[in-house]
């Protein structure tokens, strides 16, 4: 192999590697530029639909709102009425971080969104070719080992287009680590910390290894408060590195008990403030998050199989002495084999499990890839410069494919529907001001103003762009303001203005209806998303006939006896209702009075007024 490129060359290497992930990461949106050009009204493209949720809650935080927020609801937390913790609350700050960001240089959360996944696939390229440069001190092995860590995590997580052909549905996102805001905004600050606890080991001058330790252990505060399953694996992986360094290099044992001591020490008062907002939680967040007592064993997922694989190359090379039990790398290298066994075992120990599959999509099936790649570097021959050129454009056609596909397929054909309702919600943030909204989340906490459209899709995504509440209130478990029973109480009320008959709930319960979001949203109000979704739960219980056809009795009953004391409890401001379809307004013009309505776009504005 040639000499190691210059300083200042192994650097434009990294900043090519970045950039092209940068561009990689953007396909999807300059497809839809190029599909609506002018027409383009705003929207981002979403490969997954988590991501309205987290662009309501920076939408909130632009406008000023609180913290603690329900954006769906349009409810803000007072002393008069305060709301309870949530998982957005207590992981705020990357919501911070991009929310002032966005009110800095005056743009939408939309907006903030394209910029966010442009910049997570830039910095998660420099964490993870910074820590690799580091560990193996060879920038063309590092930009290789980039886009095989970045580009195939989906495969190494069972998650992507593998995902697909495995469970027959489209798994998304294509590429994990960017799903916005969470895990994309921390995502680089986990190689970050590896990168730190690595100096913090390995380097010779002390007070580089001193500065070292403290910043991994504010970039570990930091995760705390960005999000749970990055932290918990930090913190799991500097667990097993710990051991592991103490147990394979006695001489080292001072530093090593240093650099943990010195991380833990920072951890512990983060978690002080932590612990606190966690314990002042929705009560019915546990539920909302699939939270499960169990002390199941985990040992086949994808990730711990391709971990066994490493800890086997690692003992074999060991045996035929191509390695050294105590060369850092393979330390190293084990550590992250070791972790995928921890996290999906971890409530072995602990009796508790949340939807352990997000340490499958956004951390195992990375750590892992990573550990291939310092595994092949210990035991494999030097390769060729031009031979590594092939590999990494290899690596880099596969993430091509990962996510220019689902785009063409999915993806962007939603985000032009998305796009086509931007109008209307820009019209009714104009009247956000007039209507009472602005002022009553301010002086009250709620907003007076509550929105109903028959059309799911408008309303998860309006509170994406506007404050007004929503009738459905969709999200409002998540952001603690609602229980399951009044969650379920307000899609029968959805329902029953939306003039759906028994057979058309009993039909989207048993998702066969052609409204696929309408199917998912039903099973899932109805019962939970740890009925609907296999991979949240260890303990997965498919819906049955019966509560199907219970759920549908009760709806007929409600239905049948809605009064105007009924209508009372969440009065409607507006509705929007598609311009194309004959939408039945009985149901909705026996309770309310409506004007002639406002056409925006391809939805119409009805002004609303409770009949006497």
């Amino acid at each position: 192999m040639s000499a190691s490129p210059s300083y200042v060359a192994r650097w434009k290497l990294c900043a090519l590697v970045c950039l092209a992930m940068a561009l990689l990461s953007l396909i999807p949106q300059l497809h839809l530029w190029m599909v609506r050009g002018r027409d383009w009204n705003g929207a981002y493209v979403s490969p997954t639909g988590d991501e309205v949720i987290y662009s309501a809650y920076i939408n909130a935080l632009i406008a000023g709102r609180t913290r603690k927020n329900d954006p769906f609801a349009g409810k803000d937390s007072t002393s008069k009425s305060p709301l309870p913790e949530s998982t957005f609350s207590i992981q705020f700050i990357p919501a911070y971080v991009i929310a002032i960001s966005a009110r800095t240089f005056h743009v939408s959360a939309s907006t903030a969104f394209i910029a966010l996944i442009c910049l997570a696939g830039f910095f998660s390229s420099l964490s993870v070719f910074w820590l690799l440069n580091a560990v193996v001190d060879d920038p063309r092995l590092a930009a290789v080992g980039t886009f095989f860590v970045l580009c195939l995590g989906g495969l190494a997580g069972g998650s992507g287009l593998l995902g697909t052909l495995l469970t027959n549905e489209l798994s998304s996102p294509m590429l994990p680590f960017l799903r916005r805001y969470q895990p994309a905004a921390a995502f680089p600050l986990f190689f970050v910390f590896n990168t730190l606890v690595w100096r913090s080991f390995t380097s010779p001058a002390r007070r580089r290894a001193r500065i070292s330790m403290g910043f991994a252990g504010l970039t570990l505060a930091i995760l705390i408060f960005s999000y749970l399953y990055l932290w918990t694996a930090a913190a799991a992986w500097l667990v097993c590195i710990g051991l592991l360094w103490l147990y394979f290099r006695p001489s080292d044992r001072r530093r090593t008990s240093a650099v943990l001591t010195s991380i833990g020490i920072v951890t512990s008062v983060a978690l002080v403030p932590y612990v606190y907002l966690v314990s002042h939680r929705a009560p019915s967040l546990d539920e909302e998050q699939a939270l499960v007592s169990t002390h199941q064993l985990d040992l086949f997922r994808i990730p711990e199989v391709l971990g066994l694989s490493i800890l086997v190359a690692l003992v074999i090379g060991v045996w035929r002495g191509r390695i050294r039990a105590s060369q850092p790398r393979a330390i190293y290298a084990a550590s992250l084999a070791l972790l995928p066994f921890v996290l999906f075992n971890q409530q072995v120990l602990t009796g508790k499990s949340m939807q352990p599959h997000h340490f499958a999509h956004f951390v195992a099936n990375y750590v892992i890839p990573l550990g291939v790649a310092l595994c092949v570097t210990l035991l494999w021959k030097p390769i060729s410069p031009r031979v590594m050129v092939w590999i990494a454009a290899l690596f880099f056609s596969w993430g091509l494919v990962e996510v220019g596909l689902p785009s063409r397929l999915a993806s962007v054909p939603s985000a032009i529907t998305r796009d086509q309702m931007i109008p209307m919600f820009l019209r009714l943030k104009e009247l956000s001001n007039q209507d009472g909204t602005v002022a009553g989340l301010r002086t009250e906490g709620r907003a007076p103003a509550l929105v109903f459209s028959p059309n799911i899709g408008v309303t998860a995504l309006l509170p994406t762009w506007t404050s007004q509440g929503t009738l459905l209130d969709m999200r409002g478990l998540d952001f603690g303001s609602v229980s399951p029973e009044e969650r379920r109480e307000f899609f029968y009320m959805h329902l029953y203005y939306s003039k759906v008959d028994a057979e058309s709930l009993r039909n989207a319960l048993k998702d066969t209806s052609d409204d696929l979001e309408m199917n998912f949203y039903a099973r899932s109000a109805m019962f939970g998303y740890e009925r609907v979704i296999p991979g949240l739960s260890y303990q997965f219980q498919p819906i049955q006939p019966d509560e199907i056809e219970r759920e549908v009795q009760a709806y007929k009953v409600y239905a049948n006896s809605f009064s105007r004391e009924e209508a009372l409890k969440r009065p409607i401001t507006y509705a929007v209702i598609p311009v194309e379809g004959n939408f039945d307004f009985a149901n909705l013009d026996r309770w309310y009075e409506r004007d002639a309505g406002e056409r925006v776009g391809d939805y119409t504005l009805f002004r609303l007024k409770l009949r006497n």
